[in-house]
Formats: structure tokens, sequence, C-alpha cells
């Protein structure tokens, strides 16, 4: 059975998507209708600057990963959006990664 702490990260990873998606409709930027429960290049900018990482990832890298992940809304190349399962296995690969790699023994 899993314990508390490997449990605590998918209910912050829950809470993660729904900012993002929260956030869909709150930037200038947004030039596209955003379907409901998807999330744009603007959630996850929205998102990296309130907890303090908006200086980790440009905004044509987000855009990029959205283009490689998600969907076309409209046609136009920055209108690509993923889906709240999308987000989640994004932040849940990058989370069990990085986690990974601290509990490996040193050579």
């Amino acid at each position: 059975a899993k314990n508390y702490s490997q449990e605590f990260p998918k209910r912050f990873q829950k809470d993660i998507v729904k900012a993002a998606i929260t956030a869909n409709g709150s930037s200038s930027k947004r030039q596209f209708n955003v379907p409901a429960n998807n999330i744009s290049a603007d959630g996850i900018e929205h998102v990296l600057q309130n907890i303090g990482m908006g200086d980790r990832m440009s905004r044509s890298e987000i855009e990029e990963i959205i283009r490689e992940v998600g969907d076309n809304v409209d046609g136009g190349e920055s209108s690509c959006v993923i889906s709240e399962n999308q987000m989640l296995d994004l932040i849940s690969r990058t989370w069990e990664d990085h986690h990974h790699g601290l509990n490996q023994p040193e050579h």
C-alpha cells in the first residue's frame, strides 16, 4: 500500500492542473477560446509565475511542449491545448523522474 507521502503529490498535482485551467481566461495574451477542462500555454505560464518559477521556462518552450503533447484548437500555431490528463501525466512523470533520481545511491 502507498503511504501518505506518496499520495500527497497526486493531490498537489491536481491542484496545479485546476489552477492552470482557471488561469486560462485570465491572460490578455489569450487569442482563442480554450475548451472546457483544457490547459493553454497561458494557464501553464500563470501557474509557473505563481509558484516563483516563471523564469525557468520561456513562453516558447511552454508552447512547444503543448504543441508536442496537445491538440490544436483552431488551426493556429499558438492555439494548442492539453487536456487535464495530459498535464497530470506530464507533471507526474516529471515528479517521479526527479524523486527516482533522489533515491538512487551515488556512485
